[in-house]
């Protein structure tokens, strides 16, 4: 408890005394690839969002220097990203790979080891990943079979569900060990699917930071257990247009949330969340995936909805997005929730 209230007062100070600044975590899956159009990226503009970054003046960190700064609460710069690349497709060798290179940004590359393990056509080669990692590439964990983890299959029990989860994991560890010679420090989430035991085992397993596909920034006050990463993929979301408006998003510290992640066995009455610095922020709204957008009701640092309708999907996403006072910019927080009234 008095270490609680010691940080709580730490983050006020520095919330009070300095501005926070906010990184994006891009993520993209496929360059260049036509097939699949959902979820790839033009060559073109892919080249035209790198060197944005670079005629704006954005720092492009390394993943492991972002989780360092936020581990030690240090001052994120200004003006900043981390550029992620999900599944090891081998379009990012063939089509984006030149073009890293060519700015000399650091990456990172989350890869499916049963896909590289059993060389899966689309997806790279070991030689391939070893140029990548020449350079200075860093890869890490995507789980070994790409399973929808979030999901419990039918049938099993809370052990079986969770030994079928820290067994995908562990093999995809010892891929990397293999392979590579060390254990792999982060883990993106398969299709960025989580619930509160997809995310104890992967703590528990010794992974420094886990990745969702929430949107939105971070910030020093980001869990690094629920890092958000911003999708740039498929027609609306590759634009630059698109690109710009994510890069000036801001991270919304909250401090509880109403539901909390993961599985809910009934549909929730009330959704919001705790705002950690309430004063800075107005114009607040509760984004849900199914039931849109709604201006926000606010009790002190509380702000919410109330919901009478039931949630029928398999997942939905919540949201709090606020208007950063001084700054003029939108700040929001991004969580998922998993539809399982059976479990």
């Amino acid at each position: 408890m008095k270490r609680l209230l010691q940080t709580l007062i730490f983050f006020l100070a520095i919330g009070v005394l300095s501005p926070i600044h906010a990184t994006t975590i891009l993520i993209y899956h496929k360059i260049g690839d036509n097939r699949t159009p959902s979820t790839n990226v033009s060559v073109t503009k892919f080249r035209q969002q790198m060197e944005y970054l670079k005629t704006h003046n954005y720092t492009v960190l390394p993943l492991s220097q972002l989780v360092n700064m936020i581990r030690e609460r240090k001052p994120l710069p200004k003006k900043s990203v981390v550029i992620t690349f999900d599944d090891g497709y081998r379009s990012v060798y063939e089509n984006a790979f030149g073009i890293i290179k060519e700015f000399g940004y650091p990456i990172t590359v989350f890869i499916p080891t049963e896909a590289i393990e059993k060389h899966y056509p689309d997806y790279l080669t070991f030689k391939q990943i070893e140029a990548m990692r020449r350079y200075g590439a860093d890869f890490e964990c995507h789980s070994y079979a790409h399973h929808h983890m979030a999901f419990i299959p039918k049938g099993f029990s809370q052990k079986q569900y969770r030994n079928w989860i820290k067994k995908d994991l562990e093999k995809s560890i010892a891929f990397f060990k293999k392979h590579f010679g060390y254990k792999p420090k982060f883990f993106a989430i398969p299709y960025g699917e989580y619930n509160k035991t997809v995310i104890d085992v992967a703590k528990s397993l010794g992974f420094e930071a886990i990745l969702t596909q929430d949107p939105g920034a971070v910030s020093i006050y980001t869990p690094l257990y629920l890092l958000p990463r911003e999708a740039i993929l498929g027609k609306n979301w590759s634009t630059m247009k698109h690109f710009i408006q994510i890069l000036r998003e801001e991270y919304l510290p909250i401090t509880k949330r109403v539901p909390d992640y993961g599985i809910q066995k009934t549909t929730p009455l009330t959704i919001g969340a705790n705002l950690l610095f309430p004063d800075n922020y107005d114009r607040c709204g509760v984004y849900v995936s199914e039931l849109g957008y709604h201006k926000a009701r606010r009790e002190g640092s509380f702000v919410f909805i109330r919901n009478t309708k039931k949630l029928k999907r398999p997942k939905d996403r919540i949201a709090i997005t606020c208007v950063d006072k001084k700054k003029k910019r939108i700040a929001v927080n991004y969580w998922l929730i998993i539809n399982q009234p059976n479990w």
